[in-house]
């Protein structure tokens, strides 16, 4: 629970989840004609302060309440499935349907359900499909207002990315991440220690 804190920063302070439980936070504020970030200050500075002092006073709950009940919370681990997957579906399909009241939520709740359990079967993390769906319609008005800026000329879009010392570091980041996660990387770094190793 200690990273709680720490992920809520760049949600509250950016915009940007620091994980899967805050994206979905910010999908939620979306939905409630909120923007998380720094707009959230400047529009909303008293939720701002409220989820500040919420999350200090869960912390110093969660401390207390936490170290008189370590034992019951331990044996919730032992309920069996069978008992909680119904609970949550039932709680799942009642939140979704009430948000618009409308059974095409229900289902889409359902398709995505499916879709993530899928996932997960064969081995994908859902956390950053997750991701991709709260921060795909941001990056593509952001995409937009660059665009527009650079009057839809591609190359002085690109030249911006390169321009600003900032920007070239987290473009270079950016690419390097992505570069990273590749079995090109994995072999070009093999050889790379191969190498060393032999000149040493």
């Amino acid at each position: 629970n200690a990273c709680i804190g720490g992920d809520n920063i760049p949600m509250l302070a950016l915009g940007i989840p620091g994980d899967a439980v805050t994206a979905v936070i910010i999908g939620a504020l979306f939905i409630h004609g909120l923007k998380p970030g720094p707009m959230l200050m400047i529009d909303t500075p008293h939720l701002f302060w409220f989820w500040v002092g919420a999350l200090t006073l869960a912390n110093i709950f969660l401390l207390i309440f936490g170290l008189m009940g370590i034992k019951i919370f331990a044996k919730l681990v032992e309920i069996h499935k069978g008992l909680l997957l119904p609970i949550i579906i039932i709680i799942s399909v009642v939140g979704t349907y009430a948000i618009n009241n409308s059974l095409t939520d229900v289902y889409w709740m359902l398709g995505f359900g499916i879709f993530g359990y899928i996932l997960k079967m064969y081995g994908f993390q859902t956390g950053p499909v997750v991701l991709g769906i709260i921060l795909g319609p941001l990056m593509e008005e952001n995409y937009r207002r660059a665009m527009m800026d650079q009057h839809n000329n591609v190359m002085g879009f690109l030249f911006q990315l390169v321009r600003n010392p900032l920007s070239l570091i987290l473009t270079l980041g950016i690419i390097y991440t992505i570069l990273g996660q590749t079995q090109f990387w994995s072999r070009m770094k093999g050889k790379v220690w191969k190498s060393k190793k032999e000149g040493a």
